[in-house]
């Protein structure tokens, strides 16, 4: 059947609905474009928010460690410099304990000849209240006076007499006695012999007296090193 339009309106109909036909595509495309960019754009935001917080839970799990390693750093070095100042403190003490003794040593040297007479007979009498015998012999060092020997001899029967009520004799050794300073006392026999040297008897004093020594001399040093071990006790 012929077309009522004629052929060129039949042509131009065909292109309206082929240019329509274009232009829903092509909006349609646009559309589909336009929603893919949206989605796009929030998979993008989405990823960069989720790169974001790895980013930030990493930097924090890096300063985290960083933190902790730097506190246990100092941490240690603290231990570190209270432990050498502990070691300088008890050093320190040790060095002016030890001065107290060479110069406690050194003194029992110079003592005079009155002193040394005095100190040789308070050191007979304790060595005779601990010898049973009463026949005993008295030993000086080889550097005493030659009297000096039965002057004391004479002076400690005399008070052994009087204040231990027992009748003693004591006679001065032909030999020197085996020590600097002092004196030794035995039994007649040589079954009991008593050593009293000074500076021996400092030498075994020592452990148990140097103690009062630093309270006395060293209090603060003393006191530090105390708490200090109070508080790691």
């Amino acid at each position: 059947m012929p077309c009522p339009y004629g052929k060129k309106t039949k042509v131009f109909i065909m292109t309206q609905a082929s240019d329509k036909l274009y232009e829903e595509v092509l909006a349609d495309a646009r559309t589909k474009a336009d929603r893919e960019r949206r989605r796009g754009r929030r998979d993008a935001e989405a990823m960069t928010r989720k790169i974001d917080d790895e980013i930030k839970a990493a930097t924090d799990k890096i300063m985290a460690a960083a933190r902790a390693e730097a506190d246990s750093k100092r941490t240690q070095i603290m231990a570190t410099v209270e432990i050498e100042a502990q070691r300088q403190r008890l050093s320190i003490l040790e060095q002016g304990l030890r001065s107290v003794y060479e110069c406690t040593a050194r003194r029992l040297g110079e003592l005079s000849d009155g002193e040394l007479a005095d100190i040789q007979y308070r050191l007979a009498m304790e060595a005779i209240e601990q010898i049973p015998e009463d026949n005993m012999e008295l030993a000086l060092p080889a550097d005493s006076h030659a009297a000096r020997g039965q002057e004391l001899a004479d002076r400690l029967i005399a008070e052994v007499d009087r204040q231990l009520d027992r009748n003693v004799v004591i006679s001065r050794a032909e030999h020197p006695a085996a020590i600097t300073d002092g004196i030794i006392v035995r039994s007649a026999d040589g079954s009991v012999e008593v050593v009293q040297s000074l500076v021996e008897r400092l030498r075994r004093m020592w452990p148990d007296i140097r103690l009062q020594v630093a309270q006395q001399l060293f209090p603060e040093q003393l006191e530090t090193l105390q708490v200090k071990e109070t508080k790691e006790g």
